[in-house]
């Protein structure tokens, strides 16, 4: 009987072990795997994490003006950067545009604030040519050194519109010839000048002039008499208003343009900033018109 039941026994013991072996496989290959798993979850979540810090950047440089708005007034360090134009009469960024005056601003020490240290980054801006084919692209700005040898480079691409001239005030339609005498007031806002602008930017009058042959301009009440249409007048700064006390604080000018044409003749009246010293060669309608422009933004782990 003894005998019986240790030999029920063994077969029991043999059959649990045999039961046993693909499980014992199963986990050893799970086990062998589990570096692999977690190297992989790991890598999803940095990728992740660069992914949207990369997004996050560029959506701050273009959805915002930066805080302050006139950040570019300024080399202070807790500045925070945006490139979007802003508009000082609604209060608020234009999305989807680039200041020239703040990408000439624009530091690679600026854009590290955003990222942090942790990051390496290089941005490209590029006019783009849709007349060509295949496409071309013209760089005009960039930061920072494309390392092609990290790994998992981030690439983040927008679309957004870039003048080289910043249009601080336009009339675009409605000036039109009536054989008298017509005027126009502040095209089509006021625009802000401060006394940093005054001493780092200077104004120009710019006309897109079918027919017209004589403009008066009158900023703050002082009058220019311009006879050439065809070229860019420099507005002096004595007129523009500031405090040199608050030399960041903003003022509105006042503009009135008066002309007079024969029926048919039109023409649109720009006001344009530019750096101080920059050449009237710079300053064409050609630049004054916004140009699709893409940027290019490539982030990766230091």
């Amino acid at each position: 009987m003894g005998f019986k039941d240790d030999s029920s026994g063994q077969i029991f013991s043999i059959d649990l072990l045999i039961a046993l072996i693909p499980i014992t496989l199963v986990i050893g290959m799970v086990a062998a795997d589990m570096d692999n798993m977690f190297y992989l979850v790991q890598d999803t979540v940095y990728r992740g994490t660069t992914d949207r810090v990369a997004s996050d950047t560029v959506n701050t440089l273009l959805a915002t003006s930066g805080t302050p708005a006139t950040w570019e007034q300024t080399n202070s360090s807790t500045r925070i950067v945006g490139l979007a134009k802003y508009d000082f009469n609604k209060g608020s960024p234009i999305e989807g545009t680039i200041s020239s005056a703040k990408a000439d601003a624009l530091n690679a020490a600026d854009i590290q604030n955003i990222v942090g240290d942790n990051y390496g980054f290089y941005m490209k801006i590029s006019i783009i040519d849709n007349t060509s084919s295949p496409v071309s692209y013209t760089s005009i700005y960039s930061l920072g050194t494309l390392n092609n040898s990290a790994n998992d480079i981030v690439r983040i691409e927008r679309v957004a519109l870039y003048s080289k001239l910043n249009v601080v005030s336009q009339i675009i339609g409605q000036i039109r010839g009536v054989g008298a005498t017509r005027q126009y007031t502040n095209p089509p806002d006021q625009f802000p000048t401060s006394y940093f602008y005054t001493q780092n930017y200077d104004y120009y009058v710019l006309f897109n002039n079918h027919g017209y042959s004589q403009a008066n301009v009158t900023i703050n009440n002082q009058t220019m008499i311009i006879n050439n249409l065809n070229q860019a007048y420099k507005i002096n700064s004595s007129s523009l208003k500031y405090n040199q006390t608050t030399p960041d604080k903003m003022y509105n000018n006042t503009v009135l343009i008066s002309a007079i044409a024969a029926p048919g003749n039109s023409m649109d009246a720009y006001i344009v900033q530019v750096p101080t010293g920059t050449s009237t060669d710079i300053i064409t309608l050609n630049n004054v018109q916004p140009k699709s422009s893409r940027i290019e933004f490539y982030l990766w782990s230091k």
